[in-house]
């Protein structure tokens, strides 16, 4: 889809802002706008992959951007997992990236720490530590996620974008470092 195939574009005042469909960084003056008796809504084009984005009346994006980046390396289902969680992030949906970030760390442990299916969260996250798969320092991480991962599942609590992007982080990082950095190393 091009951008420039929009029909009736308006000049807008320009926007910088990360495409929540091609994550690319862009800056437009393209799109479309409403006006009524408040504060106007606005949607962008990206002029790298034509899609729209919709500013609602408060400055929130939609869909938002994507957060974090991607790993390389990853086997498929721990890379679908992980998609998931920046998805769900991406669409406020942050109670369920919670949840599947306890789910990737499972994923993780059964690849790499040759944990067995169907383990407590606590046995798998001891095959990652028993393995030297987790960083120094990140066993409090670890605990968060539980901790979190409990509340979210067994009582009537929703997730927010820090408790999210806090998750993100940590996966993403532990990722890196077990699959592209550690696969760099690997003989091919």
């Amino acid at each position: 889809m091009k951008w420039s195939e929009w029909q009736q574009l308006s000049n807008l005042s320009p926007k910088e802002f990360d495409c929540g469909f091609c994550g690319k960084g862009i800056g437009t003056n393209h799109g479309y706008f409403h006006q009524g008796s408040g504060p106007s809504t606005r949607i962008y084009i990206c002029t790298n992959c034509g899609c729209p984005t919709f500013f609602d009346q408060q400055g929130n994006q939609h869909p938002g951007p994507i957060l974090g980046r991607d790993v390389k390396g990853l086997p498929n289902d721990i890379e679908n997992v992980y998609r998931e969680i920046r998805e769900d992030i991406k669409n406020q949906c942050f109670t369920s990236a919670i949840l599947l970030g306890r789910k990737l760390i499972m994923h993780v442990a059964v690849d790499v720490a040759k944990a067995k299916e169907g383990e407590s969260f606590v046995a798998y996250i001891e095959h990652l530590e028993k393995s030297n798969y987790i960083p120094p320092n990140a066993s409090k991480l670890l605990d968060y996620l539980r901790k979190l991962g409990n509340e979210k599942n067994h009582e009537i609590k929703l997730g927010n974008l820090v408790e999210s992007e806090r998750i993100l982080g940590f996966i993403e990082a532990l990722l890196f470092f077990i699959y592209e950095l550690g696969g760099e190393t690997d003989e091919s």
